[in-house]
């Protein structure tokens, strides 16, 4: 897996960045990423958990998306860049990140709040061959 840690111009998170598929998007989670960058212009996501589906992610403007060096840029969606947590990476390894949204609302800070729907990561294995493809 390419994995980058977050040392990045946060004015150009995705500069550069070479993506090996390890991240999808559901055609919901688009829908409403197009919505959110319409509103409020480039953003990024930011994962916490582990592998296991069903948890929320975290959706901020690109520059207020607080990132360290123990964050780790694992793709992109849509030209937004998708963050997980480092000590979670390695999970990441034989699994497929989903970004999904669901209905529902977010108890976070995040640009989803307020639309209906929240952003939800799932994970897939790999299918043969490493092809990426959604069931």
């Amino acid at each position: 897996m390419n994995s980058y840690f977050a040392d990045f111009d946060l004015n150009n998170p995705i500069a550069g960045a070479d993506m090996d598929g390890h991240v999808e998007a559901t055609t919901t989670a688009l829908e409403l990423l197009s919505k959110i960058q319409e509103k409020h212009g480039e953003v990024s996501i930011h994962y916490e958990g582990g592998y296991a589906s069903g948890s929320d992610a975290m959706c901020l403007p690109v520059g207020e998306m607080r990132v360290s060096d123990r964050d780790i840029l694992l793709g992109v969606v849509a030209g937004s860049p998708i963050f997980v947590y480092g000590r979670n990476v390695q999970d990441w390894d034989e699994r497929c990140f989903v970004l999904d949204a669901i209905l529902g609302t977010t108890g976070a800070f995040s640009l989803d709040a307020g639309t209906g729907y929240r952003f939800f990561v799932r994970s897939k294995p790999f299918a043969d061959n490493r092809a990426h493809t959604l069931n």
